[in-house]
C-alpha cells in the first residue's frame, strides 16, 4: 500500500495492463479500494491464514501473472535493475516486511476500522521522514500540523486513554500497523531514488520479487514455530484478490494517478482509504466505529490539513 512521494514518472510499457488505464482520477480512486478491501481482506481471515503467508503468497501469484505481460521489457532493461538492486530490493524490504508484513500481523489484534484510521496519517508520516531524511523543509504551521497527527495517532492507540502509555497496557495490533505507516513512509520517500528510466512495471516485478525474497524465510519458520498455511478456500481467495488489485493493479493505476495528476494532486487520494475502509467493515464485517475513533481522525485530519492541503493553498497563491 505505498504512498505519495517523489515518484518515478518513466513512459510505460505498452501492454494491456497500461493500454486499457482508467483516466488518472478513476485509478487513484480505484487503487485507494483495493488497498482499502486489502485491510478487509486481511482482517477477515485473520487467525485463519497467518500473515507471512499472506504477504510471501501475494508476492508470488503478482509475479508468476505479471512475468508473461512485461517478460520482453523486463529482459531489456534487467541489466538496469540488476546495477540498483539495492534500492529495489530496499523497497521490497520496507513494502512487504515492514508494510504489509507489519499491516498483516496487526490485523490479527486490531479492527480493520482501527487501522484505517492509524494509516490515515500517511501523509503526514511522509513530512516527517522527507525532512528527516533529506531535510525537506518543513515550514511551523507543517511542524504543528505533524505534532497534532502524532496526538491524534497515539490517542487512536490509546483507545482514547492516554494513561495506558504509562502502563504500556496497548493493543499490540495498534503498534505493529503504526510500524507499518512508517515503514510505508519510507518507501514512498525513497522512491525519489529509483532510475527514472526504470518502466513502471518492470519496478513492480522488481519490488514483488524482492518481497518474495525477503518474506520467504519468515513464511518457513512461520509454518514451523506458528502455524502452517492451510490448504482452504480462505487462503485463496486472499492470496487471489491481495494478487491482484492490492499488488498489481493499484499499483499501477496509483502510478499512473500520480504521472497523469502529479504527487501532489494524487496524494489527496489516499485520504480515500479510512473512508472505503470503515464503510466495507461495518457493512462486511459488522464492525462499529466509537467516539475515540471519531476524536483520533479529527486531530490527525487537522495535522493533514496543516501539513499537506494548507501547504498546497499557499504555493498556489
Amino acid at each position: 500500500m505505498p504512498k505519495p512521494g517523489r515518484w518515478v514518472n518513466s513512459p510505460a510499457t505498452d501492454n494491456i495492463l497500461t493500454r486499457y488505464a482508467p483516466p488518472a482520477a478513476i485509478a487513484g480512486a480505484l487503487a485507494m479500494l483495493c488497498w482499502a478491501g486489502s485491510i478487509i481482506a486481511a482482517r477477515d481471515v485473520a487467525g485463519v491464514v497467518p500473515p507471512a503467508a499472506m504477504s510471501f503468497l501475494r508476492c508470488v501469484l503478482a509475479l508468476m501473472i505479471l512475468y508473461p505481460i512485461c517478460r520482453r521489457s523486463l529482459h531489456d532493461q534487467w541489466p538496469l535493475m540488476c546495477r540498483h538492486w539495492k534500492i529495489i530490493g530496499l523497497q521490497g524490504i520496507l513494502l512487504f516486511i515492514g508494510g504489509n508484513g507489519m499491516l498483516f500481523v496487526g490485523l490479527q489484534f486490531t479492527s480493520a476500522i482501527s487501522a484505517a484510521l492509524i494509516n490515515s496519517a500517511e501523509p503526514v508520516v511522509i513530512v516527517a521522514v522527507a525532512w528527516a531524511m533529506f531535510r525537506d523543509r518543513l515550514t511551523m504551521v507543517q511542524w504543528i500540523g505533524v505534532i497534532v497527527s502524532v496526538v491524534g495517532v497515539l490517542y487512536l492507540i490509546g483507545r482514547g486513554n492516554m494513561s495506558v502509555f504509562l502502563s504500556l497496557d496497548l493493543n499490540i495490533g495498534d503498534v505493529f500497523v503504526l510500524i507499518s505507516v512508517v515503514s510505508w513512509a519510507f518507501y514512498a520517500v525513497l522512491t525519489r531514488r529509483v532510475p527514472r528510466e526504470l518502466d513502471r512495471l518492470n519496478l513492480v516485478f522488481g519490488i514483488l520479487l524482492a518481497g518474495a525474497v525477503t518474506v520467504f524465510p519468515f513464511w518457513i519458520l512461520e509454518n514451523i514455530f506458528y502455524k502452517p498455511t492451510p490448504l482452504i478456500w480462505e487462503t485463496v481467495w486472499t492470496t487471489g484478490f491481495n494478487a491482484v488489485f492490492a499488488s498489481i493493479l493499484a499499483l499501477l493505476w496509483w502510478n499512473h494517478a500520480v504521472e497523469q495528476l502529479g504527487p501532489g494532486r494524487a496524494g489527496l487520494f489516499v485520504h480515500l482509504i479510512p473512508v472505503y475502509t470503515v464503510i466495507l467493515a461495518m457493512s462486511l464485517l459488522g464492525e462499529q466505529p466509537y467516539l475515540f475513533h471519531a476524536t483520533g481522525i479529527g486531530l490527525i485530519a487537522i495535522g493533514i490539513f496543516l501539513t499537506t492541503m494548507l501547504k498546497g493553498e499557499r504555493e498556489k497563491a
